[in-house]
C-alpha cells in the first residue's frame, strides 16, 4: 500500500514539475522577438523640438515576376501579409527537392494561417517555363492554392533579387552539381517587408523554428515595429 503511495506521489510530482515547465517554457517565448535583418540607417525625427533617432530596417524592394499561374506576382501581391522566399530550380539533383519537401509540409501545416504567402523563384528561368514550373509542382503533389507560387524572371534579374533585396545568394556554377549555385535558405518577411529570419531549408529542426517564428508574427505587434 505504501509503494502504491509513493508510486502515485511520484505521478503527481512529475506531473506537476512537466506543467511548471511548460508554463515557463509559455513565458519565455512570449517574451522573445524576432531580429531585423539586413542593412539598417538612422534616421532622426524631430518629435517637438527634439530631434530622436530612429532605426530604418532593410526593407524588400519592388519585384516583379511572373507565377506558375500566369499572373503577375508583385509587391502589391505581398502588401501587409507575412510571407516566405527561397530560390530553387526543377533539374536540381541536390537541395531543391528536400527543401521544396519542407516547404510542402510547412505549407500544410500553416494552412490555417490567413494570408500567409509563399514565393519560389527559378534560377533557371531558361529551362523552367511555366510549363515547367506546373510539371514540377504537380511532380511534388504540392497543392498550391492560392498561396503559394512559383515564379520567374529573367535570369539577372532574378539573382539581383536574391542577393540585393532578400541578402542570399543565386548564380551560375557550372562546376556545381546541376550548373548552379544558390542558397539553401528559406527567408522569412513580415508585413512591413522587413526580413525577420533565415533558415536552412535541408533541416527538419531549422525548418519547424520557421513555423514558430511565423506564429509568433502572427501573435505579436514585432511585425508592425
Amino acid at each position: 500500500m505504501k509503494s502504491t503511495s509513493k508510486y502515485f506521489l511520484l505521478i503527481i510530482s512529475l506531473i506537476f514539475i512537466l506543467a511548471c515547465n511548460s508554463e515557463q517554457n509559455a513565458v519565455d517565448n512570449s517574451k522573445r522577438t524576432l531580429p531585423y535583418l539586413g542593412f539598417k540607417d538612422i534616421e532622426y525625427i524631430d518629435k517637438g523640438g527634439e530631434m530622436v533617432a530612429d532605426t530604418i530596417f532593410h526593407t524588400i524592394g519592388d519585384f516583379y515576376f511572373t507565377a506558375h499561374t500566369g499572373e503577375p506576382i508583385t509587391n502589391a501581391t505581398v502588401e501587409g501579409k507575412i510571407y516566405v522566399v527561397d530560390f530553387f530550380f526543377s533539374h536540381c539533383p541536390t537541395i531543391c527537392p528536400i527543401m521544396t519537401e519542407n516547404l510542402k509540409t510547412l505549407h500544410t501545416r500553416t494552412s490555417d494561417l490567413n494570408d500567409l504567402i509563399f514565393i519560389s523563384h527559378t534560377i533557371d528561368p531558361e529551362r523552367d517555363s511555366l510549363e515547367r514550373l506546373n510539371e514540377y509542382i504537380n511532380l511534388h503533389g504540392i497543392e498550391t492554392g492560392n498561396n503559394w507560387f512559383f515564379v520567374r524572371g529573367s535570369q539577372a534579374y532574378t539573382y539581383d533579387i536574391g542577393k540585393d533585396e532578400y541578402l542570399i545568394n543565386a548564380d551560375v556554377d557550372r562546376e556545381a552539381e546541376g550548373g548552379f549555385l544558390h542558397s539553401e535558405h528559406f527567408v522569412l518577411i513580415d508585413k512591413a517587408g522587413h526580413i525577420r529570419g533565415m533558415y536552412e531549408g535541408t533541416d527538419t529542426n531549422e525548418v519547424n523554428r520557421l513555423e514558430q517564428d511565423i506564429r509568433l508574427l502572427y501573435s505579436t505587434d514585432y511585425d508592425k515595429e
